[in-house]
């Protein structure tokens, strides 16, 4: 099998997995192309509009390659409702090099991490926008970003 097939395969693996959540309203993975991820490259994750409004968790998913040559990884997030936008820190690897998330044979890993809260309150305001906030312009060997959301089990212990 190709290195293309195996990620394929991963990516529909994944898909399966995320689907069990019955509190999960929104699952979306963009790929990211050419090159390498440019800083000037902005992931636009657009909401359903049958998302009822109330305090959603998101989750931040990363794929990536063996090849990508740094330890963590810094995001923007800018959620509907929040006038300044969330910077997420994702460590990718440990102190010791050894990536944190789950990998196949063929070299891809996801990982994924909890994010921010967030009040969805307005229905016209729709849009999730990711982008990464790295000293170098492009990364390399990222593959693909995703965000998973889900309604909060219990709104009133978010707010403590």
């Amino acid at each position: 099998m190709s290195v293309i097939s195996h990620k394929y395969i991963f990516i529909a693996i994944c898909a399966i997995l995320a689907s069990c959540s019955t509190n999960t309203v929104y699952h979306r993975y963009y790929p990211i192309e050419g090159n390498g991820w440019k800083r000037t490259d902005t992931i636009f994750f657009t909401l359903n509009d049958s998302l009822d409004t109330g305090i959603y968790s998101t989750k931040i998913g990363v794929r990536h390659t063996v090849s990508y040559p740094y330890r963590d990884l810094w995001l923007s997030v800018s959620l509907p409702n929040k006038e300044k936008s969330d910077t997420i820190h994702l460590y990718l690897a440990n102190e010791r090099g050894n990536w944190n998330g789950n990998g196949t044979a063929s070299g891809y890993y996801q990982y994924e991490s909890d994010g921010p809260l967030f009040d969805y309150k307005e229905i016209s305001d729709s849009v999730i926008k990711v982008c990464h906030i790295m000293k170098g312009f492009i990364l390399p060997s990222i593959t693909d970003i995703g965000i998973s959301i889900s309604r909060s089990i219990n709104p009133e212990e978010n707010k403590k």
